[in-house]
């Protein structure tokens, strides 16, 4: 085989200079070999459908390289394929052209597809490693991939599948972006990272791993214990597809998709993705109440099973209560007509729950004690049970390749008969890249001035649904389009509505993905046992709020504090009142209390997750705990959560670089006491340690 390679200091990428194949991927510091094999090393792979068969595949490995060119520096490869074969076919005019290039980003590759085939290039696998080992017989390998949080999934040696059986040849995972815009092929002590590098979203990726040939053991998810199984080879092998649907005569260009090893825990290997948003990301208008210290209250009054749980006259009490406990802001929930869920997109208010004028008085009262009213709103879906949607807005939703409008089945609320899925109202996904609908969608976004809110929550704003691409030729978008790529023209509509309304009016939402915090400054979502704050380390300073739903939440409230997350609280899943829970409301106002009067250590500082210090037990590490350093200063804390029920804990904090003057500080006892660096924390307790 005769081999061209790039090289730094990080890594060395070999290839295959006749079929282009990427046949060596090592990791200089640890001699990881990512890419193990040569025979398994792999080029590219298209998917080229016929109209009577579909699965029609172009393999790389089974085609030369017309054109493999290292430039003189020996940092980028140009590696071109023509006269495309694909298995079911003849040879077909389609030209691909690919470019590795090696900085200190990483191994970016780039590719561009000239079609001139009379077919539609539908997809493309590109780059492809083919036999990924783990890195030692003592280093499992998973895949770690991040929306709001850090998942883990194990890959070697047992591989569970995500993709039914019967679909698929082989086991298969597939993480896919923007809600997934890279994932880490790694142990707890190296990694692979793989990231797709394009700021803006225009197609869609999937990060897919399939275990070959199979199972060796269906039962627990093994895999092949050697290099081959029943006589054929195993190995573990990815590849990141993206879906061009070049159409013939098009030419189309890929979102870069980089590989760089890394050495240490997955902080390291986010730290790619981390550096890479900061060269691009512009933050838009905040009000300066939500950079505060502060704290939510979210409020549901009606679903579509029309509780009416509250008259618009009666929220005026429920502003009194977040005065009285010092919660700064309310997320209305179901003012809309339809109640929660219910008559989307209509952002009407329900005449049921009183008139306009009572609304907008209602809010303003709020407003002047200081509590801000903030309204769910909803543009993903339209409810399809509406006359509206029967007679208007399907034309607007996102269709199929058969010219099927995408359905998601809609949520249950209540009643016997919506918890058993009778009568819920379902949803089309509604096309984001229709100008028409976005002019609708920013109609109903206008609403909000009418009653004169503070802000908005734009609920499931992060997702489509089922649906992916659109497939409407009168849409006025290219056939088809992904989706996500609507995003930001409907962003900049809302935006361009509140510049001239309240330039100070509050974006904020579900779960966003990172292009979308350029627009809305406040994401929302969930947390549990076990959840790792990935998206919290990306970006230190982002606002990002959780729910506080128990009726003595004091784990919760505490990860909130350790994490930098704003409380939203919301008894009897935030269909009730602030005094429904005293004790969760009281232990959250001594821990809002403790980080307002210690602001340059827990709110203004930068979130290091576990960096810089660690926090024993009886000698045994101890976890959950956050460490955060003052940008200026430098000057360290340590949050330490104590989640056992029952029992104290006497812990150990060190800093990596000793400190003369540590002071202490917990909810319950506020001022500043001397210490060490060790702590009694009481069961379901949070102690900060500060450098002084």
């Amino acid at each position: 085989m005769s081999a061209v390679a790039l090289e730094n200091d990080v890594l060395k990428a070999t290839f295959d200079s006749q079929t282009g194949a990427l046949v060596g991927l090592e990791s200089k510091a640890t001699g990881w070999r990512i890419q193990n094999r040569e025979a398994l090393g792999l080029s590219f792979r298209l998917l080229v459908p016929l109209p009577d068969r579909r699965n029609n595949f172009v393999l790389g490995q089974n085609h030369n390289a017309a054109i493999c060119e290292l430039s003189k520096d020996k940092k980028r490869l140009t590696l071109v394929w023509k006269d495309l074969k694909p298995e079911h076919c003849g040879p077909l005019d389609i030209r691909l052209t690919a470019t590795v290039t090696l900085d200190e980003s990483g191994l970016t590759f780039n590719a561009e597809i000239e079609n001139r085939s009379p077919y539609v290039v539908e997809s493309l696998s590109y780059p492809c490693l083919g036999d990924i080992p783990m890195p030692s017989g003592d280093e499992p390998l998973d895949r770690r991939n991040c929306h709001c949080e850090l998942v883990k999934v194990p890959l070697l040696p047992t591989f569970p599948s995500e993709k039914g059986y019967w679909g698929v040849d082989s086991p298969t995972q597939m993480a896919t972006s923007p809600l997934n815009q890279f994932v880490l092929i790694a142990s707890d002590k190296q990694g692979l990272y793989a990231g797709c590098h394009d700021e803006n979203v225009r197609t869609l990726v999937q990060f897919s791993f399939e275990l070959k040939p199979g199972h060796e053991s269906w039962l627990t998810f093994s895999a092949p214990p050697g290099d081959e199984i029943a006589g054929k080879p195993a190995h573990l092998q990815f590849s990141a597809i993206q879906f061009p649907f070049c159409a013939p005569g098009e030419t189309w260009r890929m979102s870069p998709v980089v590989l760089k090893p890394y050495v240490g825990t997955w902080h390291k290997g986010v730290d790619n993705y981390k550096q890479w948003v900061a060269g691009w990301m512009k933050y838009p208008r905040t009000p300066a109440w939500a950079r505060e210290v502060h704290s939510w209250h979210q409020l549901h009054i009606n679903s579509p099973e029309s509780e009416l749980r509250c008259r618009f006259t009666d929220l005026v009490k429920y502003g009194e209560a977040c005065a009285r406990h010092g919660v700064r802001a309310i997320q209305l929930v179901g003012w809309n007509h339809g109640g929660q869920d219910g008559g989307n997109p209509s952002h009407d208010f329900d005449p049921r729950l009183g008139t306009l004028e009572e609304f907008r008085d209602a809010i303003a009262k709020i407003h002047e004690m200081g509590v801000k009213i903030i309204l769910f709103n909803k543009y993903t879906w339209a409810d399809i049970t509406t006359d509206w949607y029967r007679n208007e807005l399907h034309q607007y939703a996102a269709k199929d390749p058969y010219g099927d409008a995408y359905r998601s089945n809609g949520y249950q609320y209540q009643t016997p008969a919506q918890l058993s899925g009778i009568n819920v109202h379902n949803f089309s996904s509604m096309c984001h890249n229709s100008p028409t609908w976005r002019e609708i969608a920013c109609r109903e976004f206008e609403k909000n001035f009418q009653y004169g809110a503070a802000g908005m929550l734009y609920d499931e704003g992060f997702h489509h649904g089922a649906a992916y691409y659109c497939f409407d030729p009168t849409h006025g978008h290219h056939v088809p389009e992904c989706l996500f790529a609507g995003d930001e023209p409907l962003a900049d509509g809302f935006r361009a509505i509140a510049d001239e309304k309240d330039p100070d009016f509050l974006f904020a939402g579900e779960a966003f993905y990172e292009h979308q915090f350029r627009y809305y400054s406040l994401t929302y979502f969930r947390i549990r046992a076990g959840h790792v704050p990935a998206q919290r380390y990306i970006d230190p300073h982002a606002l990002i709020m959780t729910a506080v739903a128990g009726f003595n939440d004091r784990d919760t409230i505490n990860l909130c504090l350790l994490y930098r997350y704003i409380i939203s609280y919301e008894p009897y899943n935030f269909k009730g009142a602030l005094d429904d829970f005293p004790p969760t409301i009281e232990y959250g106002k001594k821990v809002v209390a403790l980080r307002k009067r210690y602001a340059e250590y827990l709110w203004d500082a930068e979130f290091r997750h576990v960096l810089g210090a660690s926090v024993t037990v009886n000698g045994t590490p101890h976890e959950p705990y956050s460490v955060f350093v003052q940008p200026k200063t430098g000057k360290r804390a340590v949050a330490v959560a104590n989640h056992d029920q029952t029992s104290e804990i006497e812990a150990l904090v060190q800093l990596e670089t000793p400190s003369p003057r540590l002071v202490l500080a917990t909810p319950e006892q506020p001022e500043p006491q001397e210490t060490d660096g060790r702590v009694v924390v009481p069961p379901r307790s949070v102690a900060v340690i500060m450098e002084v």
